[in-house]
C-alpha cells in the first residue's frame, strides 16, 4: 500500500505499520493502536468553548453535545427518548432499472414465483449482488482474511453522523474529491469529528439516479466520473480519526477515474466499513444526526443491501 502525503502527514506509515491503524481484534471487535487524541481534544475544546455553549441549549443542542460521544452510548441516549427529531431514510428504492456498476456486476433480477389469486399469498425470488444499490462494504470486499458482513460489531452499525458537502464543487467537476481540506474545514465550524462517527459525502449524485446513464456517467473517454474521496483524505481518517466507516452517495468510494481503488484500500484494511449509493444526504444535519445501518447477517458475505437511516 503507497504512502500517502496529506500535507503536515507525520510521515507515518499507512497499514499495519502504523500505530493508528484500527484493526478487527477477536470476536469482531475493533481496536485501536496509539494515541490520536490530542489532536482531536484540541478541536473539541474548540466546539465546547463559551462561546459555543450556546449552541448546545435545549432539545437541538443535547442532541449536538451527544453526537460527540461514541455510537454505542449516543445510541443508548436516542432509546431512552433523549435524541428526538426526524428519521430521515438514507437508501435508494432497488429495481431492476437501477444503475449498477456493469463492468463488476449483473444486473438485478426479480422474480415473483407465487401471486395471492393463485396461492394465496404473493412472493418472489430476487437475485441481488452483494454491491447493487445502497449496500455495505465489509473488509473481507478487499482483504483476504478481512472480517465478513456478519463479523462486523454491531455498536459500529450505530454512529454520530458527519456530512462533508461537496455538491457545488461536483457540479461543475464530477471528477473532484474529498480532499483533506474538506475534512480541516468541516471541523472548524463544526468541531472534531467525535470518536466512532460515521464520514459521508454529499455530492449531490443521489438526484441522478433516475435520470439514464447519469449515475455512472460514463464519458466518451470510456471512463465514469463521479467523485469520492481522495486517498490523503482516506488515510487522515484512518491515521488522525478514530472512526467506524464512510459512505458516498455516489456508486463507489473512489471516484470513478481513479486508476487504482486506493481509498478502498486505506479504509477496509483499517477494518472500518463502506456504504455506497447513499440517498438523500442533503437532507441531514452536517454534523448532530446519528445514522443507523441495517446491515444484513449472511454468512461470509463481502458486504450486501443495507437500509440506511439517519435520525436527524
Amino acid at each position: 500500500m503507497r504512502q500517502i502525503d496529506y500535507g503536515t502527514s507525520s510521515g507515518l506509515p499507512v497499514g499495519d505499520a502504523n500505530p493508528y491503524v484500527r484493526r478487527t481484534g477477536p470476536n469482531g471487535t475493533v481496536q485501536i493502536s496509539g494515541d490520536p487524541e490530542a489532536e482531536r481534544r484540541s478541536l473539541a475544546s474548540r466546539a465546547f468553548s463559551r462561546r459555543n455553549m450556546f449552541r448546545f441549549s435545549g432539545a437541538s443542542g443535547i442532541a449536538a453535545a451527544l453526537s460527540m460521544l461514541p455510537a454505542g452510548v449516543a445510541a443508548h441516549a436516542d432509546t431512552s427518548g433523549v435524541l428526538s427529531g426526524t428519521v430521515k431514510d438514507l437508501t435508494h428504492t432497488l429495481s431492476p432499472d437501477f444503475p449498477y456498476f456493469y463492468p463488476a456486476m449483473d444486473r438485478p433480477v426479480f422474480e415473483d414465483t407465487h401471486s395471492i389469486g393463485e396461492h394465496g399469498f404473493y412472493s418472489r425470488n430476487v437475485t441481488l449482488g452483494e454491491h447493487v444499490g445502497t449496500h455495505i462494504d465489509a473488509p473481507a470486499h478487499y482483504v483476504e482474511g478481512g472480517a465478513t458482513i456478519e463479523e462486523m460489531p454491531v455498536e459500529s452499525l450505530v454512529a454520530p453522523l458527519c456530512v462533508l458537502h461537496i455538491a457545488d464543487r461536483a457540479a461543475e467537476d464530477p471528477d473532484t474529491v474529498v480532499t483533506v481540506e474538506d475534512i480541516r474545514a468541516h471541523e472548524r465550524r463544526y468541531g472534531a469529528i467525535p470518536n466512532g462517527a460515521f464520514v459521508a459525502m454529499d455530492s449531490g449524485w443521489a438526484a441522478r439516479v433516475d435520470v439514464p446513464d447519469a449515475f455512472l456517467n460514463e464519458g466518451s473517454d470510456g471512463l465514469f466520473h463521479w467523485p469520492g474521496f481522495s486517498a490523503e483524505a482516506a488515510a487522515y481518517l484512518v491515521e488522525r480519526r478514530s472512526i467506524v466507516g464512510a459512505g458516498v452517495d455516489t456508486t463507489g468510494l473512489d471516484q470513478g477515474i481513479a486508476e487504482a481503488p486506493d481509498a478502498h484500500q486505506i479504509l477496509l484494511p483499517a477494518g472500518l466499513y463502506l456504504v455506497e449509493c447513499l440517498n438523500n444526504l442533503d437532507t441531514v444535519p452536517s454534523r448532530g444526526a446519528t445514522i443507523v445501518v441495517g446491515a444484513p447477517k449472511n454468512r461470509g458475505g463481502s458486504g450486501g443491501q443495507v437500509r440506511v437511516f439517519a435520525f436527524a
